[in-house]
Formats: structure tokens, C-alpha cells, sequence
């Protein structure tokens, strides 16, 4: 193959070569892309070629600093890994940092691997400079909160390096409305340039630039071609067929969505807005660990008979002493509440020998921890939840705008074979805000909530632990 940097013709170096449509993107000047829309476009290899600004000669100019994220550290590490295999033909002598995630070129240039798993997150990076910001599967984000807030680090005093935002997606995910909103895509998924005025009144003057997206299927990348990867797509169902393979932007109802009928009623009586954070009442905690994984956490409040989730905390590739700090960091009232943690907690690891329950109690002595019992049957769990979710619940727009997707799209795995959806629920990227969610159903089912002073323990059933 060969490595054409530049979008053109010529071969510069003999590693890779783009598709007609990279080359559209590579050579795009706009100040904002998005490039994909259907699976197997070739978007991350693009972004990773990209980030390189070889048409300006970024990567042998010693000012150039480019930063490339995802959304979770595992996500991440599938990115690091293609840029191992691409960088260092390219510029021999390129170093990468494992700690700080760094490529370092022998101009002295860097390109930064990065991840916004939270809002929060965005935070990390304040103060922090790079003039090419790019984000690989944009979609992914349920909000435009870490999006928006780059552009302010998108900057360079050189000028004779470009300043350029770029992204990647396939048209699903929880952030899949911004996404078309931003950019103007419709269903059908045809490309895009909207052109944008900034007024600078104290200047007095008026700028035009451009939101430009670059639509790309699978048929247009012919690394891809006799590979089986397109027979893959074509046994998926309907609606992500459609989206993955056709690339159409449709938007509707999840098939096979556990909570879709509890989502919708929560909605419509306006049960998903801003909920206010009262300091005066205890905050209760349910949780999804990970060792070292993604864990997931609903911050909840009980209050007048309703139940107030004021936030949702995802992060992954953490140990539990980043949550026990995050939970005192919280500047909630965590000290008089209760926190609920999943039946495994109690299993002990082989590298510590602890349980996550014996570790979270000696890093958070004050805070009362309880194990939810375990049930046979996570269907079971599904639907104590559902019920739960019929009461006096309400969950804040933004807080726990993460949670609310994945609550949105957490649906049952689907049989190929038979063409049906199955009654297992599928293991993806919503799996554990919804698993923690389901330890809220599941106690409550129990009689585990409530205020602790007028807390009544029912008979202890098997397996359980009170603690």
C-alpha cells in the first residue's frame, strides 16, 4: 500500500493508502469535519493520518501538538494500537510514551491520546493548548458538553499551522441527535457543509467558516473488500443494518429495549429534567464494579416519596480508591446515606484477597455500605426495575445524561440465526450504567431504601449480608 499524506495521488512512503473518501477528508481545509456514517469507512485510520497535518508539515514542525480521544480508556487502547502500527514508518524515530500516552516525533512535534469518559473530564484539559483536536466515534458522547468545550483549547501561536477540529462516527449511539443537529445531516446520510458566521462586533467584523460532514460506507473502502466484513453486517438487525451498513441516520425506538416503555412515560410527564441537589438529605449510592473495569454509579436522593437520581458516574481502568475518592469529592451528603453495591462484592479477589465490599469499607469507614441479595434470574431484576421505575421517579437532563442513554438502549442480544431478539440481555457499552441501575429496583423490591432512621430490616433472606 501507499502512504499518500496529503489526499493526493502520489505515493510518498509505501504504508498506506486512502479510499477515495479518506482522501476527501484528509484534504478537506474546513475548520470542522465529520467524517463516516456507516461501518468499515476507514475513520479511525483516517483521524490517526490526519492528526499528522502532513499537507502543512505538521509533523516535522516542533510546534505542532495534536490530541486524539475516545470516550473510555478501553475504547482508547484499540486507537493506540493501529498508531503503533502506522506512525512509526512513517517518521522513523517516532517514540511513544505508554505513561503519558504520547507520540513524540523526531521534530520534536506530539500527537496525545486521550479520553472524556465524564463531563467532568473535560476539566483535565484546562489550561492545555493543540491546534488539530479530533474525536474518534463522536456519537459515543451523549451530550456536546466535552465537544464544546475543546474548541476553546484549539489554538496554536504558530501560524503557519492549522487550526482544525475532525471527527469520526457511525450514525448510533447516545449522542446521535446532537450530532445530526449540529452538522445538518438528515436520514438519509447525504453530506453536509454549513457554512458559519462569527460576528466579532468589537472588531467589527463578520468570519465565515464551515461545519462540513463526509459521508462514507463500507463499499467505498476497498481494504475492506472480500474480507466477509460486509456478510457480518448484513445478519445484524434491521435498524443498526441500516445504520452500519447503508449508513442512514434514523432515529427511533431501541428494538428490544428493556425500559423503552418506562423511558417514554417518564418523559412525557417531564420525569427527566434539572433535579436540584438538597444538602439537607442524605445521598444513596448504586453501583456497578468493575475490577479495574468500567464501574458505574447513580447518585440518588429520597425525598417526599420520590426518588432523584442527581447524577450518573461511568469511568473505567480505575481502581476502587479513584471511586472512594470521587464519592468524598462528590460534595454530596454520601456520610447519611446508604450505598448499594452488587452481590460480587463480596467475592474476593485472588490478587488482594479482599472483597471490593472489605476494601470500600476500610478506604470509607463512615459510609454505610449494603450488599443487594443476589437473584437467580436478571430478568427478574429487569422487572422489579421496570415496576420501580412506574413511581415517583425523575432523573436530572444533565447529571445523569449518560445513564438516561444507556437506560435508553439497554436491550436484549439478538439471535442471528433465527432472527429474533432473545430474552439475554446483550453485554455492551450501556451494560453498567443499567446493572447499577438495577441494584436501585432490586432493593427497593427488597425494602433496602429509605431514610436510615425509619429503616425496618425484613427477615434476612438467603444469601444476603447486612452490613
Amino acid at each position: 500500500m501507499n502512504l499518500m499524506l496529503d489526499g493526493s495521488t502520489h505515493p510518498i512512503n509505501p504504508v498506506w493508502a486512502p479510499s477515495e473518501k479518506q482522501s476527501e477528508f484528509l484534504s478537506c481545509s474546513d475548520f470542522e469535519v465529520l467524517y463516516g456514517g456507516a461501518a468499515g469507512g476507514g475513520k479511525s485510520d483516517a483521524l490517526l493520518i490526519d492528526a499528522l497535518c502532513a499537507q502543512e508539515g505538521g509533523y516535522e514542525n516542533s510546534n505542532h501538538r495534536a490530541i486524539l480521544f475516545r470516550r473510555s480508556f478501553p475504547e482508547l487502547r484499540d486507537l493506540i494500537s493501529r498508531s503503533q502500527e502506522i506512525y512509526p514508518d512513517i517518521a522513523h524515530g517516532a517514540s511513544f510514551n505508554q505513561t503519558e500516552k504520547i507520540w513524540t516525533f523526531p521534530s520534536g512535534a506530539k500527537i496525545e491520546f486521550g479520553y472524556l469518559q465524564n463531563d467532568a473530564d473535560r476539566l483535565k484539559y484546562r489550561g492545555r493548548a493543540w491546534n488539530y483536536i479530533g474525536f474518534d466515534e463522536l456519537t459515543l458522547w451523549p451530550t456536546d458538553v466535552c465537544y464544546l468545550y475543546l474548541f476553546s483549547r484549539c489554538r496554536s501561536t504558530d501560524p503557519t499551522l492549522p487550526r482544525l477540529i475532525r471527527a469520526t462516527t457511525n450514525p448510533d449511539g447516545p449522542g446521535q441527535g446532537w450530532v445530526m443537529e449540529r452538522w445538518g445531516i438528515n436520514e438519509d446520510g447525504q453530506a453536509t457543509r454549513v457554512p458559519i458566521d462569527t460576528v466579532d462586533a468589537e472588531m467589527r467584523r463578520i468570519t465565515t467558516s464551515y461545519r462540513t460532514f463526509i459521508p462514507a460506507r463500507l463499499s467505498e473502502n476497498p481494504h475492506l473488500s472480500e474480507t466477509g466484513y460486509r456478510e457480518a453486517l448484513l445478519q445484524l438487525p434491521p435498524d443498526e443494518r441500516d445504520a452500519l451498513l447503508m449508513g442512514l441516520w434514523r432515529q427511533g425506538r431501541v428494538h428490544g429495549a428493556y425500559y423503552a416503555n418506562e423511558m417514554a412515560e417518564m418523559r412525557n410527564r417531564g420525569g427527566i429534567r434539572s433535579v436540584p441537589y438538597d444538602p439537607s438529605e442524605p445521598v444513596n449510592t448504586f453501583w456497578d464494579l468493575g475490577w479495574n473495569d468500567t464501574t458505574a454509579i447513580w447518585f440518588h436522593q429520597q425525598i417526599a416519596g420520590e426518588h432523584r437520581f442527581i447524577r450518573a458516574y461511568e469511568n473505567s481502568g480505575e481502581s476502587l480508591d479513584h471511586y472512594a475518592t470521587y464519592l468524598q469529592n462528590s460534595g454530596f451528603n454520601v456520610m447519611g446515606g446508604r450505598h448499594y453495591l452488587p452481590h460480587d462484592a463480596q467475592n474476593k479477589s485472588l490478587q488482594t484477597g479482599k472483597s471490593a465490599l472489605e476494601i470500600l469499607q476500610e478506604m470509607l469507614p463512615n459510609l454505610h455500605f449494603e450488599v443487594v441479595p443476589r437473584i437467580q434470574n436478571v430478568l427478574t431484576g429487569i422487572n422489579q426495575t421496570r415496576l420501580a421505575m412506574r413511581g415517583k421517579v425523575f432523573m436530572d437532563a444533565t447529571e445523569c445524561a449518560d445513564g438516561i442513554a444507556a437506560l435508553d438502549n439497554y436491550r436484549k442480544a439478538y439471535n442471528e440465526r433465527h432472527d429474533v431478539f432473545t430474552e439475554r440481555p446483550l453485554h455492551d457499552r450501556y451494560s453498567n450504567f443499567a446493572d447499577a441501575f438495577r441494584q436501585w429496583g432490586q432493593a427497593l423490591e427488597e425494602g433496602l431504601t429509605g431514610p436510615r432512621k425509619r429503616f425496618r430490616r425484613k427477615p434476612k433472606p438467603p444469601g444476603a449480608m447486612w452490613i
